[in-house]
């Protein structure tokens, strides 16, 4: 197989170690030459949380301060108008904990376990096209310099600007400009500290949100509360910076660019702690409609297929259960006649629930960036009901009601998913095929390409 990884390593190299621990061999093609990049903090939802646990990751997620509560702020006052508070019992239903890390350190755990089942990675190396040898019967990508390296399986995780889209779905249109931008930064605590304004978000388990006209913010700690996550959504005609910016997790701009006077005055103060901030800017795209081509041998997966808003909460959470999902499909596969019915249900398996999720997110988004008016009034009223709602005074139907509206996404198991369809249709005519999989797919092979996952540590940033 040959597996193109996403933007930022994190969909590439959790499928890399799904396919290669499901008995494949993986090979990453990787287009940076593996240097260090800046990134940002990640939260890490139960539907996540519950991946990387069964992945064996407990002792990095050790560190990853645990959220179980959000305060809803206005961006112009900072008054409390709101808060969503996950109880004991929504946690548990849930299967695991809501947790908030550095985008780094999660990229890191998922290099180490890749390279430990035997994925390898192929630095400065890009793909310029996919084909399929009519001869062969496999699929094919072009390398930079032009060779020609056949597969199994292609499997595109490059992100919304991806190679293997083209081949599989070339209809799908470039998304629509929101004119918009997010800004991150990371602060360190111990300069949170000294400053009154800020010192009770140091370290607090919690995640803020600024609500605002077409702008928001959001904060949170990662690596033990040693560090502190700022996500800034705002016009981009409000900034003092080049109108025309790449799409890009790699561009930088002063933090003094955004002027921030008239509106909560701890976000200027928490955004000006460091002199630059990582721009995002947000394009909107669909969800793809067609993850699969004609020989049933090229996927995509990841953002090339199902892109999020960036900086959103489900951001990483799609793509590694994308792996999970197609690691568990992969691990019960016997001949290379049975790729295309795996991979057409691993569509079946994920197409709805990454639509599900993409609007959830963009319902989220809407909601706290609501301008001036009666919706907003009437958010804003019915948020205020969550205050009268403190310490032990939920009831039974109050605990029903939280699951009811976030249990679908939150609750959702990518592993069990895999294993229900397979209890369900895999095993019909392939019953006890999948005992032989490591010894019957040694001669297959799997390639990888992604664009950041590295040999050497990164730097903290």
């Amino acid at each position: 197989m040959l597996i193109p990884c996403c933007c930022l390593g994190i969909g590439g190299l959790a499928m890399a170690y799904a396919l290669a621990k499901s008995g494949h061999g993986v090979k990453v093609f990787e287009k940076s030459n593996g240097s260090p990049t800046r990134s940002g903090g990640l939260r890490v939802p139960p539907n996540l949380t519950k991946i990387l646990l069964e992945w064996g990751l407990h002792e990095e997620l050790r560190v990853a301060p645990k959220c179980r509560k959000s305060n809803f702020h206005t961006f112009e006052t900072g008054e409390i108008v709101g808060h969503l508070e996950w109880q004991e019992d929504i946690i548990r239903e849930a299967g695991a904990d809501f947790l908030l890390m550095h985008h780094y350190d999660l990229h890191q755990a998922l290099y180490r376990l890749a390279i430990s089942v035997g994925a390898s990675v192929t630095f400065e190396t890009s793909i310029q096209d996919v084909d399929f040898n009519q001869d062969a019967r496999k699929p094919c990508v072009v390398l930079e310099d032009g060779t020609t390296v056949e597969a199994d399986v292609v499997i595109g995780a490059d992100g919304h600007r991806s190679i293997v889209r083209n081949f599989v779905a070339p209809e799908v249109d470039e998304g629509s400009d929101t004119n918009h931008s997010f800004y991150t930064v990371i602060v360190p605590a111990s300069a949170m500290e000294t400053d009154p304004d800020l010192r009770e978000y140091a370290g607090l388990p919690e995640w803020p949100i600024w609500m605002g006209d077409s702008r928001g913010a959001l904060g949170y700690p990662i690596r033990n509360g040693t560090e502190y996550n700022l996500h800034v959504y705002w016009p981009d005609n409000e900034v003092n910076s080049p109108t025309i910016v790449e799409e890009s997790w790699d561009v930088e701009i002063p933090t003094n660019a955004i002027d921030f006077e008239g509106y909560d005055p701890r976000i200027k103060k928490l955004f000006n702690l460091v002199p630059t901030a990582h721009r995002a800017r947000f394009v909107r795209r669909e969800v793809v409609d067609d993850w699969l081509d004609e020989s049933g041998r090229v996927l995509l997966v990841g953002d090339a297929a199902h892109p999020l808003l960036p900086c959103s909460t489900q951001s990483a959470s799609l793509a590694v259960e994308d792996a999970a999902v197609l690691g568990g499909l992969m691990s019960r596969l016997s001949t290379s006649e049975q790729i295309p019915q795996f991979l057409e249900a691993f569509c079946d398996i994920r197409h709805e629930r990454c639509k599900l999720v993409q609007s959830s997110e963009l319902r989220n988004a809407m909601l706290v960036t609501l301008p001036p008016g009666e919706d907003r009034d009437l958010r804003n009223e019915g948020m205020k009901l969550s205050l009268k709602t403190v310490g032990d005074s939920w009831d039974d139907s109050m605990l029903r009601e939280q699951w009811d509206e976030i249990g679908e996404v939150f609750g959702y198991n990518a592993i069990e998913a895999a294993e229900d369809w397979w209890i369900k249709w895999g095993a019909l005519g392939n019953a006890g095929a999948h005992h032989y999989v490591h010894e019957a797919m040694q001669d297959f092979g799997v390639r990888i390409t992604t664009k950041t996952a590295v040999t050497e540590p990164i730097s903290s940033y």
